[in-house]
């Protein structure tokens, strides 16, 4: 663990963020809580947005996930659905959709076809995705038309696709049109069959942000709510809810030719460096060479390779004087455009700056 370096996150950016994406749209939001929170941390998240920002259906990516919510805030009132490694075959963990207010989100037939059969999964909500384009997860519509029949005595609660291309600027046809008639498609072979559907949502950050797919029951953002934009150029101007700080450990001044660090890296012209105790064991991230942030209004680059611990910043000269050893520098702060610019040189996306924090560094929680 450190001290002096962290990730303070306030949650009340993310309420900011809610209530502006809630006023995008009439749809009901299901906010996306997996990988940590994104990094901000599941259970303070989970727990903030369900008693503070009138949230009650949470979206994780594990049984795993989800569980950990419960058993961490045990008289939490939401329901938390499962996206993805769902467990539903092991009966040994499969039990706990009985047990909690955890729904699993069925993606494959034989799944759906063990809901409908096995007698102990028969109180499990039908909540089903089906796969428009995106060939990674969901039901195709050959097998949703096989399953329908099966259907007709059990609604089904909740169907939902996932957009593979929402972050690119929508166009009339494109693939984000295509896979959005596929799933009209899907809504019409289940209502010829006489299978109501009570719930419905499409929309992730980038369609979000376009206003795309917003006229479904629910909404799902992920990234957005946490601050950063999917879509160039920026629609999305909600607060980075994140802001990770770390210190000057110490200052020194070289000269054009003088090597630093690891392997063969010199200065390429005279310069003054900041060492700072964060490394890619911090950031899990070793491409952050080369990329600028400012300090005290001073331009500096990430200068040679990245250590497991530390990296070196290198200023100016005249930064002399003025960076000193002991000195608080943000990596990114609140404003959205940082971290996307931030990941942009780092070779990477924000998703991964926030998702590879690691549990060295500690998250301080405030609300304003």
């Amino acid at each position: 663990m450190r001290h002096s370096t962290f990730l303070e996150v306030n949650l009340g950016l993310l309420q900011e963020n809610i209530s502006k994406i809630a006023r995008m749209s009439k749809a009901s939001i299901i906010p996306m809580v997996k990988a940590d929170a994104y990094g901000n941390g599941i259970v303070p998240v989970s727990k903030f947005l369900v008693e503070n920002c009138g949230i009650s259906k949470l979206g994780c990516a594990s049984l795993g996930e989800a569980l950990h919510v419960f058993n961490q805030c045990p008289d939490l009132n939401a329901e938390v659905l499962v996206f993805s490694d769902t467990e539903i075959s092991d009966p040994k963990f499969s039990e706990a959709y009985n047990n909690y207010a955890i729904t699993p989100v069925l993606h494959q037939k034989s799944d759906v076809e063990r809901v409908l059969t096995e007698s102990h999964l028969q109180k499990i909500p039908l909540v089903l995705k089906i796969n428009t384009g995106m060939n990674r997860l969901g039901l195709s519509l050959t097998e949703l038309a096989e399953l329908a029949p099966k259907l007709k005595n059990r609604s089904v609660k909740h169907l939902m696709t996932h957009f593979a291309c929402s972050y690119y600027s929508l166009k009339p046809g494109d693939k984000n049109h295509r896979q959005m008639e596929e799933f009209k498609e899907a809504k019409k072979i289940l209502k010829d069959a006489g299978v109501s559907v009570q719930e419905t949502s499409v929309s992730n950050s980038g369609a979000i942000e376009q206003k795309f797919g917003m006229d479904e029951t629910y909404i799902r953002p992920g990234l957005m709510m946490y601050g950063p934009y999917s879509v160039e150029p920026r629609i999305w101007d909600g607060h980075q809810i994140s802001r990770l700080v770390t210190k000057v450990l110490k200052t020194f001044e070289v000269k054009k030719g003088t090597p630093v660090g690891y392997g063969i890296n010199v200065a390429g012209e005279d310069g003054f460096i900041a060492v700072l105790p964060i490394g890619y064991a911090d950031l899990s991230l070793s491409t952050m060479s080369g990329a600028e942030i400012m300090v005290k209004g001073l331009k500096a680059k990430i200068f040679a390779r990245p250590n497991m611990d530390m990296i070196f910043l290198m200023f100016d000269p005249s930064a002399s004087g003025k960076i000193k050893a002991g000195d608080s520098i943000e990596i990114w702060n609140h404003d959205n455009k940082v971290i996307n610019e931030l990941a942009l040189q780092m070779k990477t996306i924000p998703y991964q700056l926030m998702c590879g924090l690691t549990n060295r560094i500690p998250r301080i929680y405030k609300v304003k």
